[in-house]
C-alpha cells in the first residue's frame, strides 16, 4: 500500500458536512465510481474518493438527477473494478440498473481500457513523440475507436429518423388500404347499378 490513509463513511461525512446516512446512500449508488477498499463495513475509501463524494453533493445540490450524476462521474471518473465485480454478487448489471445502464458502463468500461492502453504505450515508448514511431496499423486503430463514439451517436440519430419515417410509412399505407376498400365498394355498387 502507498500508505495513503483510507476514510471512513464517518469521516467523509465530516469533511464534507454531509449527514452520515446520505453518504451510506451514496457509497451505494455510485460505488462503481468510488475508489474503495474492503466490502461491507470494513469497506474504506482513498482519499480520492472525497473528491467524487464531492461532486456528487455538489451537483445534487444544484438540483440534478441521479442519472444526470452517474452520468457525469462516468464522464470525469474511471469505474472501479472492485465495485464492479462486488456488485456482481447482487446480480448483474443489467438486472441491478437496467439495460441502457449497463451498456453506457460497458461503453465507460471499453473507453477506460482503451485510454489505459493508450497511456500504457506511449509510457512503453519514452515520450509523446515516440508515438510516432507507432507501426500505420496502430494509430489507424486508435483513431477508430476514437470515432466509434461518434459513429455510434450517429447511427442512432439515423436509427430514430427511420423510425418515425417507418411509422409515417406505416399510417400511409393504413390510409392507403382504406382508399382501395372504399373504391372498391363504390366500383361494385357502380357495376351493380348499370347491370341492373
Amino acid at each position: 500500500m502507498t500508505g495513503k490513509k483510507l476514510l471512513s463513511v464517518a469521516e467523509i461525512a465530516r469533511g464534507l458536512e454531509i449527514p452520515e446516512s446520505t453518504v451510506h446512500y451514496w457509497k451505494n449508488r455510485f460505488a462503481q465510481h468510488l475508489p474503495s477498499v474492503g466490502k461491507g463495513r470494513q469497506k474504506r475509501f482513498k482519499p480520492e474518493a472525497v473528491e467524487v463524494f464531492g461532486t456528487i453533493s455538489r451537483m445534487l445540490k444544484e438540483g440534478h438527477t441521479a442519472r444526470d450524476v452517474m452520468d457525469s462521474l462516468s464522464q470525469s471518473y474511471p469505474l472501479q473494478a472492485n465495485a464492479l465485480a462486488e456488485a456482481d454478487t447482487q446480480g448483474s448489471p443489467v438486472q441491478q440498473y437496467g439495460m441502457e445502464t449497463a451498456v453506457k458502463m460497458a461503453a465507460a468500461m471499453g473507453s477506460e481500457l482503451a485510454r489505459s492502453i493508450s497511456e500504457g504505450i506511449k509510457s512503453a515508448l519514452g515520450t509523446p513523440e515516440g508515438t510516432a514511431a507507432l507501426p500505420e496499423e496502430i494509430t489507424q486503430a486508435t483513431e477508430r475507436i476514437a470515432s466509434n463514439t461518434a459513429e455510434l451517436e450517429m447511427l442512432r440519430t439515423e436509427n430514430e429518423a427511420l423510425k418515425e419515417k417507418m411509422s409515417i410509412m406505416e399510417a400511409e399505407m393504413v390510409r392507403l388500404r382504406k382508399d382501395r376498400r372504399e373504391m372498391e365498394k363504390y366500383l361494385l355498387d357502380k357495376i351493380k347499378s348499370v347491370t341492373t
